[in-house]
């Protein structure tokens, strides 16, 4: 029996998936897949873009975010609450930082890395898209350390490195009719030869609706192939 390894193709990015009677047809850019079953695991709204014909959408926005990384030569000082796993400032714009080395066994660690998080929640998704462009490196470098700063005022001194990731269409944010919209309830329940797998058939970005709704496309998958699950 062949291990499952040796039919994943990496670094094969999908640029067109379409109808072909029973079958689809999908396409890389360096070779056309034939299939009897394709599962799209990618947020909903790119389906519009990538599959012929292309479905319809439901009123379904995405919030941007900001992610970064900042590497410490040396633990802060603490205003307040030692740290823990999980750090939430009060009343800051952001969603605080997780220690990203707290899974590490040493019994002393001088150096670390946080993993800080900024959800653009305030005003339309589309207009914090614009800010998250609009700003360079050096502009948000400064609002996470001024933020970080009221609960770690030596914070600077013991940052070598930020590493800051922008992300235009991060999570799903529902709008109203979102969850009970005839399309949403209807993707979610297909069980043909087109399935779909992501976070956003639940109406909401939560890491356990992903887990979910993966294995559901996978059992259904399966029994669309004819093979025990």
């Amino acid at each position: 029996m062949k291990r499952l390894g040796t039919f994943v193709q990496t670094e094969e990015p999908v640029v067109r998936i379409e109808s072909a009677g029973t079958r689809w047809r999908v396409y890389t850019p360096r070779v056309r897949y034939e299939a009897e079953v394709v599962i799209f695991a990618a947020p909903m709204f790119l389906a519009t873009h990538l599959m012929d014909p292309a479905p319809p959408r439901w009123p379904i926005d995405y919030s941007p975010w900001l992610t970064a990384n900042l590497t410490l030569e040396r633990w802060p000082k603490a205003n307040g609450a030692e740290v823990s796993w999980d750090n939430v400032i009060y009343q800051s714009p952001g969603l605080g930082y997780v220690v990203a080395t707290h899974q590490n066994l040493g019994r002393h660690q001088e150096r670390t890395v946080w993993t800080y998080y900024w959800a653009l929640a305030e005003g339309t998704a589309k207009d914090n898209r614009w800010k998250l462009l609009g700003h360079d490196w050096s502009w948000w470098k400064e609002e996470i350390l001024h933020d970080l700063e009221r609960a770690h005022p030596d914070i600077r001194q013991c940052v070598s490195r930020i590493d800051v990731f922008r992300i235009g269409h991060a999570m799903a944010r529902p709008s109203p009719g979102t969850i009970f919209h005839p399309e949403r309830v209807r993707r979610a329940g297909q069980s043909g030869s087109l399935l779909f797998a992501h976070a956003d058939l639940s109406g909401f970005s939560i890491f356990e609706e992903s887990q979910y709704r993966g294995v559901v496309a996978a059992s259904r998958a399966l029994e669309r192939l004819g093979r025990p699950r």
